[in-house]
């Protein structure tokens, strides 16, 4: 009975994609990650690959939190091993997290039959620009108020964006470039009820970034916090079983070597691509506008405030099973 109905799930949500490719012109899409930390950016990397497959969206770039030198390999090789175009690049050079964590290096580093399953051609060098200049560039090109920022990792990059001065792509400073481009920014970061009570790890990894982008950011900011995604967890099945040549497949190697399998991960970053992408598809209930404020030590603070522009995502328990299905539907492309 629970496989038929997943299975009706997977049929029902399958439509989705299809209307918004008939019915939509692509949302321009940045994505600022910090993939190399957490296994849970590739698997949001993927979702958006597979948007852009489906002409929901146009991926304009991809700009890194993590100041770890090799991502840019990483990631330079993961979109050639999908055979994707390839996108512009940003770098967060002197920012947060420069150690090399787990997976990067592996997958890197891993040969099937002698050879390397990523094989990238651009590594962190002078072509690989600074994240907030590469944001300001292709902020500039798009439509007023079109802009989609999904944000899953320290917030470095937007910070600097907000406090970037005119330039040679915008006559613009930071904040107003933002306000007349953006649309929406769906940012993972903080916690929004009482499961739990910490400062949560994106938000305190670059804290005074934060506390700038919570602060100043000027369109409509969504956040899901870490109770979001830590009840919709993935399934190590879907790893072992929904991806073809699993040997030499950079996600599911990645997958595989941040922890010891079998154990389904957290989706977080996942959250805020769904909820950013089909936000009228009532996966989440989303709270009330008001503000979110991070304090000294890293907590985060919403207050209900007329005429704010803040919210969070919340995840009633009637919702979970449809929207883990949907995840795992827009991670594998299988419908």
């Amino acid at each position: 009975m629970k496989k038929y109905l997943l299975f009706l799930v997977f049929f029902v949500s399958g439509s989705i994609l299809t209307a918004q490719k008939k019915d939509t012109n692509p949302i321009p899409v940045i994505f600022d990650t910090d993939i190399g930390n957490d296994i849970d950016d590739v698997l949001a990397l993927q979702m958006l690959i597979n948007y852009d497959r489906s002409k929901v969206i146009k991926l304009l770039g991809v700009t890194i939190g993590k100041s770890y030198p090799r991502v840019v390999e990483y990631l330079d090789g993961y979109l050639r091993y999908q055979k994707f175009r390839p996108l512009p690049i940003g770098f967060a050079y002197n920012g947060v997290n420069p150690e090399p964590y787990r997976y990067v290096p592996v997958a890197l580093d891993t040969l099937v039959d002698h050879k390397p399953i990523l094989k990238p051609k651009r590594k962190l060098d002078s072509s690989i620009p600074e994240g907030y200049k590469l944001q300001r560039k292709l902020l500039a090109k798009e439509k007023d108020g079109s802009v989609v920022f999904i944000a899953v990792g320290p917030l470095t990059n937007l910070q600097r964006l907000l406090d970037s001065e005119p330039d040679e792509y915008s006559p613009l400073n930071g904040t107003e470039l933002v306000n007349r481009k953006v649309r929406l920014l769906s940012v993972m970061a903080g916690l929004y009820n009482d499961d739990f009570d910490f400062p949560e790890w994106n938000v305190v990894q670059d804290l005074h970034a934060s506390k700038v982008v919570f602060e100043r950011w000027p369109t409509l900011l969504v956040a899901s916090g870490f109770e979001v995604g830590s009840k919709l967890l993935y399934p190590h099945q879907s790893i072992l079983n929904d991806f073809p040549h699993k040997d030499r497949n950079p996600l599911t190697i990645s997958y595989e070597v941040y922890q010891k399998m079998p154990y389904d991960r957290q989706t977080w970053d996942l959250t805020s691509v769904l909820y950013a992408l089909e936000p009228d598809q009532a996966y989440f209930d989303l709270s009330a506008a008001g503000k979110i404020t991070i304090e000294k030590e890293g907590h985060s603070r919403f207050s209900t405030r007329s005429g704010q522009n803040h919210h969070y995502l919340i995840i009633p328990q009637e919702k979970q099973a449809r929207t883990l299905a949907r995840l795992v539907e827009l991670v594998t492309g299988k419908k």
